[in-house]
C-alpha cells in the first residue's frame, strides 16, 4: 500500500470498530488530475463502509492532504451559482452582525478568494488560508491576502 494513504479502522464519527463494507468500488485516481492523454496514476481504494453502531457511511482510505490539495486546480468561481450564493451570504452576515469596518473575516479553505472578495467589497479586512499554492498565489495577486498553508493551531496563532 502507498505511504501516501492509510486505511482507517474506526468510524470517523463515533470511533467504533464495528465497520462493514457497504459498497466496493474499483480503486480510483485522485480528482482534478487533468492529463492530456492517459498516463499511469496512483489509485486509491474508494470502498464505502457503514458503521453498525451509528449508521455513518464513510470512505476509510485516508489520502494524505498534501497529495490532494497542494496542487489543487478547482476554483470556486467556476461553480455556477456559487458566486451569487456567496453574495447573498455576505449580505446576510453583514446585515445581521453589522461588524465594524476594522473587522477581520478569515476563510479557512478560501480557495480563490471568491467569498472574501465579497466581504472586502463591503469594507471588511480579509484573510484566506488555503494549501493550494498556485490558487493562493493568484488570490493574493488579485487583492485577497491568502496564506498558502494548511490550517493548524500554529497558523491560528500567526499574526
Amino acid at each position: 500500500m502507498s505511504t501516501k494513504a492509510f486505511h482507517r479502522t474506526t468510524c470517523r464519527l463515533c470511533g467504533s470498530k464495528n465497520l462493514d463494507l457497504a459498497l466496493a468500488y474499483k480503486p480510483t485516481a485522485l480528482c482534478d488530475a487533468y492529463v492530456p492523454k492517459p498516463i499511469p496514476q496512483e489509485v486509491y481504494p474508494l470502498d464505502v463502509f457503514l458503521c453498525r453502531d451509528c449508521g455513518f457511511a464513510q470512505v476509510c482510505e485516508i489520502v494524505q492532504a498534501e497529495e490532494i490539495y497542494v496542487d489543487y486546480i478547482y476554483e470556486t468561481v467556476s461553480s455556477l451559482g456559487l458566486v451569487e450564493h456567496f453574495q447573498q451570504y455576505a449580505d446576510l452576515v453583514v446585515s445581521k452582525l453589522n461588524p465594524p469596518k476594522s473587522s477581520l473575516v478569515v476563510d479557512i479553505g478560501s480557495n480563490d478568494g471568491t467569498l472574501l472578495k465579497l466581504f472586502k467589497a463591503r469594507g471588511l479586512r480579509v484573510l484566506g488560508v488555503d494549501p493550494a499554492r498556485e490558487i493562493a498565489r493568484n488570490a493574493t495577486a488579485a487583492g485577497v491576502e491568502t496564506w498558502a498553508e494548511f490550517f493548524t493551531a500554529a497558523i491560528a496563532l500567526k499574526s
